[in-house]
């Protein structure tokens, strides 16, 4: 079968393909969160053979709207809380198309592509208060926009000999801190750029889940006198297991008066600096040396879509690019591939940028404002019931609770025993999803709210089914 199709028969495929999309967005209010995979459509989509001949493409639609759109992760849910995935703004659903319709590789050069991505790059810089001239990237997500922002700290902590030489074993080590709430993408990047998980150190958090400030002062003392190079603080704006936010204004207080780089990751909790009751919570954000952002999580981009933003431009080129200096052509833009990993990149820009015009920074605000409400909301439920407890209410949109029935209290091993119970049973029924952590060494439901469908008949939905998993699993 030949891979074109005619003008005609594309547009009537495609006409088919926004009516499945549109259909599965329509019953999103009513239909379940998450339907179990059936063990023989698992199997038929795990088993599938190499085809040799052709399919009809109709027929490959019915298999996705049969199995595809039968069987999703249902973060587009508003019953949907684990994680930190967020449901896609139906305008950036169709970005997506776009973007693949025009298939440019963003990797620079005059066109289209390469100027809404610098153009939607600008927006972000100014979102979280970074200079116009400072360095940024789009990138598949947290992870690599981490990875780039340590990057960048490590060839300017090592002036630029590791790219040359690698990590020099006769220099003192690099360390990095984190809070013991940092995410685990931190600590792969660390191990990643050579510097070696022995060398992050782990600070304590205090009673709100917040890097805790005097003891990071401390361990930089340990580390200066036991002949190392502290280097590096890696904050959070966000953590995915509270949604807490450490003091930023004082660690940067700490990095300048130490000489240490500060990166912050705000994957998840960036966006939420627009909205004004917690604005003040990122006090310090805006004097970060890098910062990794994502949109596919609190903007509600279809990932993948990521973020890195570093103040000195200049740093970050010299971190990446392989264009010597002298031949270096600064009257015309420099290529997205002088500033990360990447030689080809896909247009990730266009549905951030006709996301952001479609709704605006008072969209946005509104929208993030709404799911902090909602969590609000959820904290306050639990709060007057008499069978739960709440563990966590962070600043933020993540709750961390328990079933915990009067008679229980006391019992950790039991009550232990009913809460992953329930979250079992709730996870196979699919009416509403959440995950769970553990805080302090205890078992918690986390529930996140990244989404601008959920609304109070939702949170009531979660409590209760909740309620009777854990009554059944006596």
């Amino acid at each position: 079968m030949p891979i074109d199709l005619s003008p005609e028969e594309f547009r009537r495929l495609g006409y088919r393909a926004v009516d499945l999309v549109a259909a599965h967005l329509a019953a999103l209010a009513e239909g379940p969160c998450r339907t179990p995979v059936a063990d023989a459509d698992r199997l038929t989509l795990l088993d599938q053979p190499l085809p040799l001949g052709g399919t009809d493409p109709d027929a490959l639609l019915d298999d996705v709207a049969s199995t595809i759109l039968r069987y999703p992760m249902g973060n587009s849910s508003p019953r949907f809380f684990a994680w930190v995935n967020s449901s896609a703004a139906p305008l950036a659903i169709l970005a997506e198309l776009l973007a693949a319709g025009v298939n440019p590789s963003v990797a620079g050069g005059d066109h289209a592509g390469t100027y809404v991505e610098h153009a939607v790059l600008g927006w972000m810089r100014a979102m979280i208060g970074f200079p116009k001239d400072s360095g940024a990237i789009l990138t598949s997500g947290g992870s690599v926009a981490n990875l780039i922002g340590l990057a960048v700290m490590r060839h300017v902590k090592t002036a630029g000999r590791v790219r040359v030489q690698g990590m020099d074993r006769d220099q003192p080590a690099l360390i990095v801190y984190t809070s013991s709430e940092g995410h685990s993408c931190l600590q792969k990047a660390i191990e990643l750029l050579g510097i070696g998980h022995t060398n992050l150190r782990r600070i304590p958090v205090d009673a709100d889940w917040r890097m805790d400030v005097a003891a990071l002062e401390r361990q930089i003392g340990t580390d200066r006198a036991a002949g190392l190079t502290p280097a590096c603080v890696a904050a959070s704006a966000g953590t995915v297991n509270t949604g807490s936010i450490d003091p930023l204004a004082q660690i940067g207080e700490v990095c300048r008066r130490e000489g240490l780089w500060l990166h912050v990751d705000a994957a998840y909790g960036g966006p939420a600096a627009l909205v004004e009751s917690v604005a003040d919570l990122y006090d310090g954000l805006e004097r970060a040396d890098s910062v990794a952002i994502d949109p596919h999580k609190w903007m509600y981009i279809p990932v993948e879509c990521g973020c890195a933003l570093v103040r000195d431009q200049r740093a970050m080129r010299d971190a990446f690019s392989l264009v010597p200096p002298y031949l270096r052509d600064d009257t015309a833009l420099p290529w997205f591939s002088e500033f990360g990993i990447q030689q080809s990149r896909g247009f990730k820009a266009l549905k951030l940028w006709m996301a952001l015009r479609h709704a605006g920074l008072d969209g946005y605000r509104q929208a993030i404002a709404h799911d902090i409400a909602m969590a609000r909301g959820l904290q306050q439920r639990l709060r007057d019931a008499e069978d739960f407890e709440l563990v966590s209410a962070g600043p933020l949109s993540v709750t961390c609770f328990r079933y915990a029935p009067a008679h229980l209290l006391g019992h950790d091993a039991e009550l232990d025993r009913r809460n992953r119970q329930a979250l079992d049973r709730v996870q196979r029924d699919g009416h509403v999803y959440l995950t769970g952590t553990e805080l302090q060494g205890r078992l918690a439901l986390r529930a996140c709210i990244v989404n601008f469908r959920t609304r109070e008949s939702d949170l009531d939905a979660l409590v209760d089914t909740i309620r009777t998993a854990a009554e059944q699993s006596r």
